[in-house]
């Protein structure tokens, strides 16, 4: 009799868990997106000889629009109105620049001098301390080995900031001269690469939404940075005139640094009041008068920022303290000084293009200043 086979015992199939599409899909942009940044990070950082200049150039361009566009009023050609413009800008920023040259080789050549005096100043307020470290450093000294006889010093000559200077002068020169021949091919080209723009949109509302959008973008940069040109101006010259009442030499000279240096948010405004510091330290013998010189620059740069430049530009533009600092190192270490010069001007018209940018919008919102934000709702 055949007895009955029993039946395989089931393994029961544990069924996959499929991740949705959706998910997979926002994964992968999430990637794709860090790798950009990271492809676009590595390319500025690789090829800032090229686009440090393209960058200066298209901001310089935004900046003197409103001028040629005033100057084409006079029924001159687009071409003509630009040439005009630059040659004027140029012939004026040369002037100043012929001006404040040799004050600034002066100070370039004594800067060491200045250094080694402030240094001085600095010691004799802390002579037990610099005594104390004195005694430690010859007890180490001592406490070596090898070092009861003469130790001969190896003096080598080092080359100094003015002969660095000159050295890169040509360089410099050449990158001048790229800027403006970009500058004068922007401004003369006027609106062809919008009419690119809208050739390449396919539907007539779609036009309309690209013509719309560009001008808003191109109006409000050229606003915001004549705005802070004139801002960061009016900075300089104060402080040309609090640095001629209080008796410092060459006072045009710090007003011009303290104007240019202002395009970077805190960072420039810190190494202006240090310099001056300095100045006041290696100038006067009274130590009122030597802090009175940073201390009037300060006060200068509080007003100009927590009053003035708010209630000119507005909270709309208002950014992040934070995203700024983040910027500003992110683009100092790809680009060194000129990076960040032009940081400021560039977070603030790509925060702009990101509000006229529906999927930028997040982007808008992050970078503002949500202190001011908040200030708002509150008032509101």
């Amino acid at each position: 009799m055949n007895e009955a086979k029993p039946a395989p015992a089931m393994i029961p199939l544990v069924p996959r868990v499929h991740r949705p599409v959706h998910a997979r899909l926002g994964t992968i942009t999430h990637m794709l997106v860090v790798l950009t940044l990271i492809a676009v990070l590595a390319t500025c950082y690789l090829a800032r000889e090229v686009l440090a200049p393209i960058v200066l150039a298209l901001l310089l361009s935004l900046l003197l629009s409103p001028v040629v566009g005033a100057v084409e009023r006079l029924r001159l050609p687009r071409a003509l109105c630009s040439a005009l413009v630059v040659l004027s800008v140029v012939a004026i920023a040369f002037a100043g620049i012929a001006a404040l040259a040799q004050p600034a080789r002066d100070w370039v050549a004594k800067a060491p001098s200045a250094i080694h005096s402030v240094q001085t100043r600095l010691a004799s307020w802390h002579g037990p301390m610099d005594e104390a470290r004195r005694v430690t450093e010859s007890l180490e000294r001592l406490a070596q080995p090898g070092t009861d006889g003469p130790t001969a010093v190896v003096v080598r000559d080092r080359p100094s900031v003015l002969s660095g200077i000159v050295s890169s002068t040509p360089r410099a020169l050449e990158g001048i001269a790229v800027v403006i021949l970009l500058v004068f091919f922007c401004l003369s080209s006027g609106d062809n690469f919008l009419r690119r723009l809208v050739e390449i949109a396919p539907t007539m509302t779609e036009k309309r939404t690209v013509v719309s959008i560009a001008r808003d973008v191109e109006r409000e940069i050229s606003r915001y940075l004549v705005t802070i040109t004139m801002i960061n101006l009016g900075l300089g010259a104060a402080t040309a005139v609090a640095a001629a009442l209080l008796g410092v030499p060459n006072a045009l000279l710090w007003g011009a640094l303290a104007a240019v240096l202002n395009f970077a948010p805190y960072v420039g405004a810190a190494i202006t009041g240090i310099t001056l510091g300095a100045v006041g330290f290696a100038t006067f013998d009274s130590l009122a008068h030597a802090l009175a010189v940073p201390g009037a620059f300060f006060t200068l740069a509080f007003i100009e920022g927590q009053l003035v430049t708010p209630t000119v530009i507005g909270r709309r533009l208002a950014l992040n303290p934070v995203v700024v600092f983040v910027w500003l190192l992110i683009w100092g270490w790809l680009w060194g000084i000129v990076g960040v010069l032009l940081a400021g001007p560039m977070l603030a018209c790509f925060r702009i293009v990101c509000q006229h940018t529906e999927a930028l919008r997040p982007v808008y919102v992050l970078i503002g200043d949500v202190r001011l934000d908040d200030d708002k709702a509150r008032g509101d």
